[in-house]
């Protein structure tokens, strides 16, 4: 049996996430009414090897509305938000209906389609760079935030007649798709709120013995689940994420000049060697040059 705590979180959850989701869906709605359909390019003589948003507009379906990954030759990566109606967006087998706040992510050149007649969106074609960004070729996020709506409206009403120097973009390129990164984590995490308990029971309780069948014994889920669905929106494993809480606790206790093994044991690491080693993996220093570096 789960957790009382487990039980009663899903029940709380599932009860308030379909009225919020459709309150967020009217608001998009009635923002999106405001935007008119254009089509915007940026060009720049020198890109410099650097992130840049190639072009954006705000478009609309229609009855031969399609367009298939495979055919488009450009190298870049699209980003398509709906402000209203409904389109589909194929990859991997799987179709991801496209309502009011939902968005895709998608790898040009790829094997994705994406089609709908009723669909008004926005959306913005990144430089080739920012693939190396993508946690996966094809990401398909069913609902956003309203700040991040709102940031994002208010980017397109600025481009849409802003003339912007090539640096200018690269910043705003780079801060929108961190933006989007973040989004698609949070978004994940709320779709799925067995991630928040599994991430609430690493955080609180990393100075213990956790291991993964553990956290199939108390959750009740298999470790595939468990490492599939925790690295979708964290970008890591749980053991690896497991490890980052860890050495961020050992951080004040370093400097508290407590010993390297009593600081290992403080936030559950079974010996000073393996804190170290996996120390110096995430921090580019031993826990001893760490320690040292404070009296500089």
């Amino acid at each position: 049996m789960l957790s009382a705590y487990y039980s009663f979180f899903l029940i709380c959850y599932n009860k308030h996430k379909e009225s919020d989701e459709m309150k967020q869906e009217e608001k998009i709605v009635r923002a999106g009414n405001k935007l008119h359909p254009f089509i915007r390019r940026f060009h720049y003589m020198d890109h410099q090897n650097l992130p840049y948003i190639q072009g954006l507009g705000v478009g609309t379906g229609h009855a031969d509305y399609i367009w298939d990954g495979m055919r488009r030759k450009d190298q870049l990566v699209v980003m398509q938000y709906t402000l209203s109606g409904k389109g589909i967006f194929e990859s991997g087998g799987k179709e991801y209906v496209q309502k009011a706040g939902s968005f895709f992510l998608a790898d040009i050149p790829g094997r994705f389609t994406y089609f709908g007649e009723d669909w008004k969106f926005i959306y913005i074609e990144f430089s080739p760079i920012t693939k190396q960004w993508l946690a996966l070729p094809n990401q398909a996020c069913p609902s956003s935030s309203e700040s991040f709506s709102k940031k994002l409206i208010e980017l397109i009403l600025l481009l849409e007649n802003e003339e912007v120097s090539l640096y200018e973009n690269a910043k705003l390129s780079f801060d929108l798709f961190l933006q989007i990164k973040e989004e698609v984590a949070q978004q994940k995490e709320k779709m799925d709120p067995e991630i928040q308990v599994l991430r609430s029971f690493i955080e609180e309780n990393y100075q213990q013995d956790i291991s993964l069948d553990l956290m199939e014994n108390h959750f009740h889920m298999s470790k595939f689940h468990i490492i599939r669905s925790f690295e979708e929106a964290f970008q890591y494993t749980p053991m690896a994420y497991l490890r980052k809480i860890r050495i961020l606790k050992s951080l004040e206790r370093l400097w508290d000049y407590k010993t390297i093994d009593h600081v290992a044991h403080s936030v559950g690491f079974s010996n000073g060697n393996y804190f170290s080693k996996v120390f110096k993996s995430e921090m580019g220093m031993t826990p001893t040059e760490y320690k040292e570096s404070k009296k500089i």
